[in-house]
């Protein structure tokens, strides 16, 4: 009879440990909860630096075909600044 009381006090310690454990490695500074947390934001980082990596590249390429090519520059003139010769109607078609 003192051996079974014994047992079960020894497996409820046992488990108050182990809880107290579990607990503290999930809900401390540095507890698995906030290294879950670190490691979703740092995949974000990295692929925002991604994203922005292709657009400085792609941005690369734009400028050096406007310093190689005289009709690029032109092209951009036209699109995105509106720009047009003398002389010259300018007619836009927009698609519906």
């Amino acid at each position: 009879m003192k051996n079974t009381k014994k047992s079960k006090l020894s497996l409820y310690v046992f488990i108050i440990v182990l809880a107290v454990i579990a607990s503290f490695l999930l809900f401390n500074d540095y507890g698995l909860l906030k290294y879950l947390r670190l490691k979703s934001e740092i995949n974000e980082l990295n692929s925002d630096i991604e994203r922005s990596q292709k657009i400085i590249d792609s941005l690369g390429i734009e400028i050096k075909e406007l310093n190689e090519n005289d009709l690029k520059i032109e092209e951009v003139a036209r699109e995105r600044y509106n720009m047009k010769r003398p002389n010259e109607k300018v007619l836009k078609i927009e698609e519906k």
